[in-house]
């Protein structure tokens, strides 16, 4: 069994995109090379802005807030 790489595990996987797809992962692979923001890039819909914008107590109150959300009663 040959060892595949990572070109060769992402040439296989662009057969399954759209052609949406490939257009936006070019631009993202441009924008890799240039270390800019593609120009279609929007803060509203990039999901790593409202994943580190969290409360900064988040690690120490993880459990309640889960706690809190899913209505359950908290465990000591």
């Amino acid at each position: 069994m040959a060892i595949v790489g990572p070109r060769e595990r992402l040439i296989r996987k662009l057969f399954d995109m759209t052609d949406e797809q490939i257009i936006t992962l070019e631009s993202y692979i441009e924008s890799l090379r240039s270390m800019e923001l593609p120009e279609d890039y929007s803060p509203e819909t990039d999901l790593l802005i409202g994943f580190m914008s969290g409360p900064p107590d988040l690690s120490v109150r993880a459990k309640d807030i889960l706690h809190a959300e899913f209505g359950m009663p908290k465990k000591d």
